[in-house]
């Protein structure tokens, strides 16, 4: 009962996190002049990607001096890298187009998505590129050409970095007061950046106090740490994007809200697997394998509708939901088997 209490503990902590960084990142985002795509997909992206980071990194960073662990915190590394791209992929669509339906009942909004089409496709259109390499390099063998992989990987990251700043308009719509400022209609940037940092701050702390509680309730049901790397660990870790995305949905602002997802699909199948690939033997086992093709056909999927309707239906995120429970169900099959 009281791991369960202390895992609500975690989520609130996220949540006013959450709350505090869209606020502050949007008022970053005035401050520089940025639009709503750069704010998205890269500022705020990059900001509450840095949870799902951190995990594979001290994963494999703790077992480098104990070999008996050593291959454990590789397989949890490795899990973790490919399952927060698949969470974002499946689940992290679903709750936004879920979010869009209950807000729309609520009145609070509309039924159309109303995210910038054009920033959506070069989102996914990278995702899908980075993570067909990061599959295809797990039967590379060859070092040279495994370290080659992991610098293109970065390149590539760079290069959307390049494209999304190039193709940015600045935003000119309202903001709320912030929250650290709230006497002045245009606060200080040093309160701006204070309230960023805080915000941070609780996102990250949050995520990893939420990821240890969620382990110890896991590791006492018992549960396999393949379904803790896929699923249960990723699933804390992308916490932040949830929230920041239905906070977003409910106030209208959808790009921000997909962009903050696909923003951070596309940090996750750069970065992270380039991470990966340099200090793991990068092997996927078949139900990474199947939790990563999985992810990239959820996203293909909306990228598909994207390319024929020209525009974000809330119907194609629902449908993420579908691939998601898909991995579900096999994972659990699978971990049943071996039992």
């Amino acid at each position: 009962m009281l791991g369960f209490l202390l895992l609500l503990l975690g989520m609130a902590i996220i949540l006013l996190g959450s709350e505090l960084f869209t606020n502050s990142i949007e008022w970053i985002g005035r401050k520089f002049g940025f639009g709503d795509g750069v704010v998205g997909s890269l500022l705020a992206a990059v900001g509450t990607a840095l949870p799902e980071t951190v995990v594979p990194i001290v994963a494999v960073g703790l077992s480098l001096g104990d070999a008996t662990k050593l291959h454990e915190g590789q397989e949890i590394g490795i899990g973790a890298i490919i399952g927060s791209s698949f969470m974002l992929a499946t689940l992290a669509f679903f709750v936004t187009g879920a979010a869009v339906l209950f807000f729309n009942a609520a009145h609070r909004r509309g039924r159309i998505v109303e995210a910038d089409p054009a920033g959506m496709k070069r989102d996914l259109g990278f995702f899908l590129c980075a993570y067909l390499i990061t599959i295809i390099s797990t039967f590379v063998s060859w070092v040279p050409l495994k370290i080659g992989i992991a610098l293109l990987l970065i390149g590539l990251y760079f290069s959307y970095v390049r494209l999304t700043i190039q193709a940015d308009q600045a935003s000119e719509g309202h903001l709320k007061r912030l929250t650290f400022d709230r006497k002045r209609e245009a606060p200080r940037m040093v309160r701006v950046v204070v309230q960023l940092v805080a915000s941070l701050t609780l996102i990250i702390g949050g995520a990893q106090f939420f990821v240890i509680q969620l382990e110890d309730v896991a590791h006492a049901l018992s549960v396999s740490p393949v379904i803790l790397s896929l699923l249960i660990t990723p699933f804390a870790t992308e916490l932040p994007e949830k929230f920041n995305s239905v906070i977003w949905v409910r106030q209208g602002k959808d790009t921000l809200a997909l962009g903050n997802i696909t923003g951070a699909l596309v940090f996750q199948s750069c970065i992270l697997p380039a991470v990966g690939i340099l200090l793991t033997p990068w092997q996927l086992n078949t139900t990474a394998l199947v939790c990563a093709g999985i992810g990239f056909a959820s996203a293909l999927v909306i990228y598909f509708q994207l390319l024929r309707t020209g525009k974000l239906q809330y119907q194609a995120l629902l449908l993420a939901g579908l691939f998601y429970a898909a991995f579900v169900i096999y994972a659990i099959a699978a971990e049943t088997t071996l039992l």
